[in-house]
């Protein structure tokens, strides 16, 4: 990376830990590329300025009366009017501003139901040059407000692999004529690849990647397999159909669970407090129960859990950002999953 763009990385960072002004003084002393506060770095600090600001950094001049540094009384700050965009809220919310010194925009409900159709239909025209404009003005949307859950996956999806397209291609005939199928799958609690033969009763697309809804045959009851763990997908030989689907079974019934809801047994209820903002994206999205609100906008949100595996997985990907309040065995084992996450990172890069 250039040495420019590094210190311009910088000093944006170290203007963002904040909300305050800070002295031309602070800015030397702790953003790196300015060696010192000669004449050579005040000449390199007010190119950066202008040239920032060109690109739509708006760094603001303050006043800091009384402030002890070689440019006395003045200070920097990242204007936050026009570095943030203003937060989206329905006009019916029953959860506080989430972050009262940011500007925001009321929607009903009416409008983010028109905003989601013409986004939607904007960003589904590949070849124009406001596809990719539209793509991002879904993902603020997606972020702020609670977008119908298919038109969000749509344009959250992660991208599908080679081996999973070719999954998809015998899974699709497979539910169609009710054939099983074998394949490697591969499983996350055990770490192992290992073969499974599968009925598979449906398919379905959800948190951005595509499931199957199956019985395997060592199993009783349908479980969700992610397609994108399949590999060697075949279909068993056979007469067709070899196995027949339960009178009340419905895809449908399927769409919008959450992969630790499935499973058998009495469900364990997790309570979860996420830091803001992810706070604000997880009671959005529909899943879990908010329970309480704290003063720092986190949110504690109660699961359902049957599956505790996959509800450990899913709030990995958060960090620090989540932490199971209760029970405190499952607390344990997402620390647990923690130090092995860290462990094989370490590894890897020894």
């Amino acid at each position: 990376m250039p040495d420019k763009t590094s210190r311009w990385l910088d000093l944006v960072a170290f203007l963002l830990q904040h909300r305050f002004a800070v002295t031309r003084e602070e800015i030397f002393s702790k953003v790196g590329g300015y060696d010192g506060a000669g004449e050579t770095a005040r000449r390199k600090f007010e190119r950066d300025k202008d040239e920032l600001r060109a690109l739509g950094v708006d760094i603001e001049t303050v006043e800091l009366p009384g402030a002890a540094a070689d440019e006395a009384g003045m200070g920097y700050r990242l204007k936050p009017r026009s570095t943030y965009l203003p937060y989206l809220e329905l006009d019916d919310a029953s959860i506080d501003r989430a972050y009262p010194g940011l500007g925001h925009i009321a929607l009903s409900r009416e409008e983010l139901d028109v905003l989601d159709r013409a986004t939607r239909a904007l960003a589904d025209q590949r070849d124009t040059p406001f596809a990719a404009a539209a793509a991002s003005a879904r993902r603020k949307l997606a972020f702020d407000l609670p977008l119908s859950d298919d038109a969000a996956e749509r344009i959250l999806a992660l991208p599908v692999p080679e081996h999973a397209r070719q999954a998809l291609a015998v899974l699709q005939n497979a539910v169609i004529e009710r054939a099983a199928v074998a394949c490697s799958y591969f499983t996350m609690s055990r770490q192992t690849e290992a073969e499974r033969e599968l009925e598979p009763w449906g398919l379905l697309f959800q948190w951005g990647r595509w499931y199957c809804v199956a019985r395997a045959r060592d199993r009783a009851d349908p479980r969700l397999f992610r397609v994108d763990r399949m590999r060697n997908v075949r279909r068993l030989p056979g007469a067709v159909p070899q196995f027949e689907l339960p009178d009340d079974f419905h895809v449908r019934t399927f769409a919008g669970r959450s992969p630790w809801e499935f499973g058998t047994g009495a469900a364990t209820t997790a309570r979860v407090r996420f830091a803001f903002p992810e706070s604000r994206w997880v009671a959005n999205s529909g899943v879990g129960r908010v329970m309480r609100e704290e003063e720092d906008r986190s949110l504690v949100i109660a699961f359902d859990v049957r599956e505790p595996d996959a509800f450990l997985r899913w709030l990995l990907s958060f960090g620090r950002q989540a932490e199971i309040e209760e029970p405190s065995a499952m607390r344990q084992s997402l620390e647990a999953l923690r130090a092995d996450v860290a462990a094989m990172y370490a590894e890897v890069e020894s």
